[in-house]
């Protein structure tokens, strides 16, 4: 088998898109497009000033753009080789790549809602999609040897139409006439998660009965054969939740339940809580998951909790397992802290949660928490209390293992082995 010369590929493909209206381009790939695999958008990826002959264009039409965000495919080649029969088989990688010339109004990032900032994301994801799925379809045939350039770019430009008539259709169904279609948008969120987790295309024209699953625990998400943990992650994250620089520090993959690797990973949330009378409050929380292996390349998402103190996301500080219960399989644990400054107490709060294993013939949408220990094992304040000095009970894993084993719970080399991950 001989290897083929680089073929003059179509390496770039180019959309923009705005939350009133869009623009698409094909172009070369500009020098600031980065990747961002293993962690999801923020405002602060928006940095570049509104084009000025863009804005003359929407205030011509009446309307101001609120935001956009400039996705570009782009496609890496990694190898060709000729088969026996004389046919082609092609390697290369697709790969989507956010502009930094992207633009919001600083009105829009300070706004009490998320819904812009949605949309824009979602923008972004049906490029993420339809990345992978070209991918999959060059690399899935083989090709002529003398064409295989000019057949491989066809099949670039047909997949490159579908998806500019996506990315059009999204937008003329949720801002028809330069409106906002707030229960579309809802809509169209559903069926872009429902592609982005199950790596396909086939639910952008589902009706709500379809997609609305996604809003529920215990879902079904297939991984990419080779994709890392953090990408996967990202990919497959609960609706409306962001997947952070610090999730990924706090997420682990691990065999420590079975002979196949379980995923638990972390997941932040924001909301906003409104009052008569009273400001609009932010808030957030972080949103734990667990991941477990079932049919080839399939996953059943389940929710171990929801972390939040007095509406405020706490920081993950550890995630391990130990012996917490009477039946010698470990227990996933983890340790939270927040920060506190209130009436009744100054310092740093920790919080342990200890989760009972799983039986894997029998998921449950959500892990059951184990109150009895987990209030035994609660870390308590380091600082001050009621007026008086205090210092945390238990801080690091190493504190509640030693608390366990104090219990009557082992957690020694004799018993099932356990692979801790302290992050913090």
């Amino acid at each position: 088998m001989n290897l083929l010369p680089i073929p003059m590929l179509l390496i770039s493909l180019l959309s923009c898109s705005a939350a009133i209206a869009q623009k698409n381009d094909i172009g070369w790939i500009a020098p600031e497009g980065k990747i961002i695999n293993y962690r999801t958008l923020t405002w602060n990826d928006f940095q570049n000033k509104e084009d000025k002959e863009h804005a003359k264009r929407m205030a011509a039409q009446g309307y101001q753009t609120q935001a956009y965000v400039i996705p570009r495919i782009y496609f890496k080649w990694v190898n060709g080789e000729r088969l026996d029969n004389g046919r082609v088989k092609v390697k290369l990688t697709a790969k989507c790549a956010f502009q930094s010339h992207a633009f919001v109004r600083e009105d829009v990032k300070n706004a009490h809602s998320n819904y812009i900032f949605t949309h824009e994301h979602d923008h972004y994801d049906i490029a993420l999609i339809h990345a992978q799925k070209m991918e999959e379809a060059i690399v899935s045939r083989d090709y002529s040897p003398t064409k295989y350039n000019d057949e491989i770019n066809k099949i670039i430009y047909e997949r490159y139409e579908k998806y500019e008539e996506m990315q059009r259709k999204y937008d003329n169904e949720v801002n028809p006439h330069g409106t906002d279609d707030v229960a579309m948008q809802s809509l169209w969120d559903m069926r872009i998660k429902k592609c982005l987790e199950n790596n396909t295309l086939e639910y952008f024209d589902s009706p709500e009965s379809v997609v609305q699953s996604v809003k529920a625990p215990g879902q079904y998400v297939k991984r990419i054969p080779g994709e890392n943990m953090k990408r996967f992650a990202t990919r497959c994250r609960p609706l409306y939740s962001e997947f952070t620089e610090e999730n990924g520090s706090a997420s682990i993959e691990t065999d420590v339940w079975g002979k196949e690797k379980v995923v638990v990973a972390f997941y932040q949330q924001r909301y906003y809580i409104e009052e008569t009378g009273k400001p609009t409050q932010r808030a957030s929380r972080v949103l734990g998951y667990l991941f477990i292996p079932r049919e080839k390349d399939t996953y059943k998402r389940i929710l171990i909790d929801s972390f939040c103190y007095n509406d405020n996301a706490p920081q993950i500080n550890a995630v391990f397992f130990a012996n917490a219960d009477s039946d010698n399989v470990k227990e996933l644990v983890i340790q939270t802290s927040i920060l506190r400054k209130d009436d009744q107490a100054s310092g740093k709060q920790y919080i342990t949660n200890v989760y009972d294993n799983i039986l894997f013939r029998a998921l449950p949408g959500r892990l059951r928490r184990l109150d009895d220990i987990s209030q035994q094992l609660d870390g308590g304040i380091d600082g001050s209390e009621n007026g008086k000095p205090q210092k945390a009970k238990y801080k690091t894993e190493k504190d509640i293992t030693a608390a366990l084993i104090k219990l009557g719970y082992p957690n020694d080399a004799d018993t099932q082995p356990v692979k801790r991950v302290i992050h913090r």
